[in-house]
């Protein structure tokens, strides 16, 4: 055969490849990817290993086995942040701590991409599988303790069916959201699965991964040697001692998107999938549990020619290498068979296994070795393959296109790009492959715009300053990070969240500031125009912003010729207002632009209100008065004698119209003009309050010649601050701006774990409360302690009369400590399927008989507990003044 590295892929059709435009993922010695790449590089091994054991014996000879207990663990995988994901104490500690790891994984997963679930204009879905956990009988033997479970509520809370369902659920997905169960192959089938369903149109976006954690740690049995795991806790693969793998935890999650749709988009591309092939090994094989080259090659190939990619310019394979003598072998056979139908070129393929650095993550195993590839392509960097000092003798490597990394080596591409394939195959048959490449080049433009305005926001105070943190350490670790893509990127690729800060970048930017309050119900924006001559930078503006240009030109076309030319020179700085007439002609033009310019960043105002020449502007700008109007208007001031005057027109008619503004208590007044005597002015005024909020856009004077854009934004992160929408694509106009990877969210975990059963049959271990750990938060923050999932309800006072039944039953039902008596049922987190278990214990020691509607009606324990008592004061108890309709 002759070689080829160029093939049919010389002109790809990219219409059917994928783009990972965003990753996350947890995994033994790595809280997050950064870790984990600095783990792979470095050469580490981050499997946790016991005191050998000695089974006396056993061998065949008689002589004796020792066995190393080794596992990859996660550091504390039972904290999560339940509050972040609106889900109560009781809510979390029911839920398998692997779906939690899952859920968490995957809101990561999406601002690493730079995507806000709630404003992405298509449909995301969700494509992942976990594996078996005891979490279930343990939740089980805590049934009574947690209020009395049934058996619907622990399968809901635990089955892997509801991984994708409950993410999908708590992030507010839209698209398919389908569980996928293969083994070890899980994660790689359901990226697999869900780039088919990209290309198909089902969704626009997708999740997919997998995740395997066991809390707490599931018991590992030593089968002896002829099992899978190693007898001395390392994994080997590829090397002539290894003996097996090492179980392990660990969860990933990958975004997907139809590269040519991520490119448009502007888009972080990390890396694409240019085709992808799952097959069975069907019954061609010695066993059910047992691999077959036929099974695993036809997944190799399939994918290369999905991909339209010639093998010989693949040159790193991640490969499943699992280290068992039967496994290995049978991989690389497989795997030169299906090279060597493109070449017949030898060692040319670095090839490698992540089982070596973090044991068998399970179905988490095939996010692990994509993640680790995509991060390799990035880098161009291929890790070392860990533990491998001899060939396995009965694979040939000298007569294969492979070679075992056993040591980081730089990435060279052979024909092109950087190319990769990734393997996994699992117990049963099931055979999964990739075919990645390198993101093509992106070159990022430059922002014409001298500063910038980053935004953040958190569910609380505490978070949002974690996040502050975590972001400067981030741009002092990359100081040629596009502050206008860092801003792009902050500004339309994250959750907008009630705790807000604001800072402005540039030579003239600005601290942190953070906004008092949460952010509340939208407020009223009133336009204030002073109509006072404008700092020399606002000609700027001509240069940065198309809207501002766009008015201002609208403005000079509808006045007289020689008065336009005026104006014009003016603007360019090419004469002074000198004239009165061009003075209040330019003012007019410029506020005009202004407001035209807070429209187009998404500020509509709800009134407007000026003096002088502000008061035209204003006309003009609620569309009282038409602009070739309004401009005669503000030409005819000058030609009579008291048109210089500022007749809006008096300092009681000021106060009279500040005081109607005032009245709307939730008012914000933004002064759209040079300096700040409105606002000033209204600030001082009687009928001011703590709620209204004052803002200046140009509060520099007339002579002053710094850049009028940090001012603007200030007052336009402030705006957002308060809870203003805010059109960022205006913010950006004129510009192409690219989504980059920054921190993300700082979790705020508490620990949600329930006791093995046999260390404790009746207790769980309090949220907030444990006694040997200080709450895991987002890094130096410190979150207040959460309630108890375990409800301690005895002694509830009043237990005896419907409110206290209530309030008793609300407690341990919703697994909070204390509630109030008018707080509602489902606002708190209840359901139906809790509500139906609550009517029926009502039903139990009252003799009423009150149906689901009127929950829904009196969800409140005050409003319940007085349905009670009204029912019971009735002639039969009221058993039939409540029936639902038939």
């Amino acid at each position: 055969m002759t070689e080829s590295v160029t093939g049919f892929d010389d002109q790809p059709d990219e219409s059917d490849f994928i783009a990972v435009i965003g990753m996350a993922g947890r995994f033994p010695g790595a809280a997050d990817l950064d870790e984990f790449w600095e783990n792979l590089v470095e050469g580490r091994d981050t499997i946790e290993r016991g005191l050998p054991q000695v089974f006396r014996g056993d061998a065949e000879d008689g002589s004796d086995l020792t066995y190393v207990p080794a596992r990859g663990r996660l550091e504390r995988p039972e904290w999560f942040d339940a509050e972040y994901f609106g889900l109560t104490a009781r809510d979390a500690v029911l839920t398998d701590p692997q779906h939690r790891v899952f859920l968490e994984c995957a809101l990561e997963a999406l601002e690493d991409a730079g995507q806000d679930p709630d404003r992405f204009p298509g449909t995301i879905g969700v494509y992942g599988g976990s594996t078996e956990t005891a979490y279930a009988r343990y939740v089980d033997a805590h049934r009574e303790a947690l209020g009395g479970l049934t058996d619907d509520e622990i399968l809901l809370a635990t089955a892997p069916d509801f991984l994708p369902l409950r993410t999908a659920e708590r992030l507010g997905l839209g698209g398919p959201a389908v569980a996928v169960q293969t083994a070890c192959a899980t994660a790689l089938v359901a990226v697999h699965t869900a780039g088919r369903a990209l290309l198909a149109g089902d969704c626009d976006m997708a999740l997919a991964g997998g995740v395997a954690v066991h809390v707490p740690p599931k018991a590992i049995t030593w089968t002896g040697p002829d099992g899978t795991l190693a007898p001395d806790g390392v994994c080997r693969a590829f090397d002539a001692h290894g003996a097996g793998t090492v179980a392990s935890n660990g969860a990933g999650v990958v975004v997907l998107k139809r590269l040519v749709d991520a490119r448009i988009d502007g888009d972080c591309v990390r890396a694409v999938v240019r085709g992808s092939a799952v097959t069975n090994d069907g019954a061609a094989r010695i066993g059910f549990t047992a691999p077959s080259v036929p099974g695993q090659a036809a997944a190799v190939r399939d994918a290369q020619l999905a991909a339209g990619t010639d093998a010989g310019t693949i040159t790193y394979v991640e490969a499943h290498g699992t280290a068992t003598p039967l496994g290995d072998p049978i991989e690389i056979a497989a795997l030169t068979e299906a090279f060597r139908q493109d070449t017949d070129a030898r060692g040319f393929c670095a090839i490698g296994s992540v089982k070596t650095n973090i044991g068998h993550a399970d179905a988490a195993a095939g996010a692990a070795g994509l993640i680790k590839t995509v991060l390799a392509l990035e880098h161009g960097t291929i890790p070392p393959s860990l533990h491998h000092t001899e060939p396995n003798p009965r694979i040939d490597f000298e007569a294969s296109p492979f070679r075992v990394a056993t040591r980081p080596l730089p990435w060279k591409p052979r024909g092109g790009a950087r190319r990769a394939g990734v393997s996994a195959f699992a117990v049963g048959g099931v055979n999964a492959h990739l075919v990645l490449e390198e993101a093509p080049a992106e070159h990022p433009a430059d922002s014409d715009r001298p500063a910038q305005l980053f935004v953040h926001s958190a569910r609380t105070a505490t978070a949002l300053h974690a996040q502050l943190r975590r972001l400067d350490g981030h741009l002092e670790r990359h100081p040629d990070a596009s502050p206008a893509d860092v801003a792009w990127t902050l500004q339309t690729g994250r959750r907008q969240l009630p705790h807000r800060a604001v800072r402005v970048t540039g030579p003239h930017g600005t601290d942190w500031v953070a906004a008092a309050e949460p952010v509340g119900p939208d407020r009223p924006v009133a336009l204030l125009f002073p109509g006072t001559a404008p700092p020399s930078a606002t000609r700027r503006l001509h240069t940065t912003e198309p809207a501002f240009r766009e008015a201002f030109r609208a403005c000079t076309d509808a006045l007289d010729p020689e008065l336009a030319r005026a104006v014009r020179q003016v603007a360019r700085g090419l004469d002074r207002l000198d004239a009165p007439e061009v003075r209040d002609a330019y003012v007019f033009a410029v506020e005009y632009a202004l407001a035209a310019l807070w429209r187009r960043w998404g500020v509509s105002p709800d009134r407007c209100w000026g003096i002088g020449v502000g008061a035209l502007t204003a006309a003009a700008v609620t569309g009282s008065l038409s602009l070739t109007d309004a401009l005669r208007r503000t030409a005819e001031r000058n030609r009579t004698p008291s048109g210089s005057a500022d007749a809006s027109a008096e300092p009681d008619d000021t106060d009279a119209a500040l005081a109607a503004l005032l009245a709307d208590s939730g008012l914000i007044l933004l002064e759209v003009g040079a300096g700040t005597t409105l606002t000033e002015r209204a600030a001082r005024h009687p009928g001011r309050s703590d709620r209204h909020l004052f803002l200046a856009t140009l509060p520099q004077a007339e002579h002053d010649d710094t850049d009028v854009l940090p001012g603007l934004y200030t007052a336009l992160g402030r705006l957002w601050a308060a809870g203003t929408a805010v059109d960022w694509a205006g913010v950006h106009d004129g510009e192409r701006r690219r989504k980059v990877s920054l921190p993300t969210y700082p979790f705020e975990r508490l620990p949600y774990l329930l006791r093995d059963p046999a260390e404790a049959a009746t207790s769980a271990v309090p949220a907030g409360a444990a006694a040997d750990a200080a709450p895991a938060v987002a890094e130096e923050s410190a979150p207040e302690q959460r309630p108890d999932p375990v409800p301690r309800t005895a002694g509830t006072p009043g237990e005896d009369t419907p409110l206290g039944l209530v309030l008793h039953l609300f407690q341990e039902a919703l697994g909070l400590p204390d509630i109030a008596p008018d707080e509602s049922f489902f606002e708190l987190g209840g359901d139906s399927l809790i509500a139906t278990k609550l009517l029926a214990r009502i039903r139990d020691t009252y003799p009423v008989d009150i149906k689901m509607r009127s929950l829904f009606t009196a969800a409140t324990a005050a409003d319940l507990a007085a349905l009670i008592e009204q029912q019971l004061a009735e002639p039969g108890h009221g058993s039939a003044t409540d029936e639902e309709p038939s």
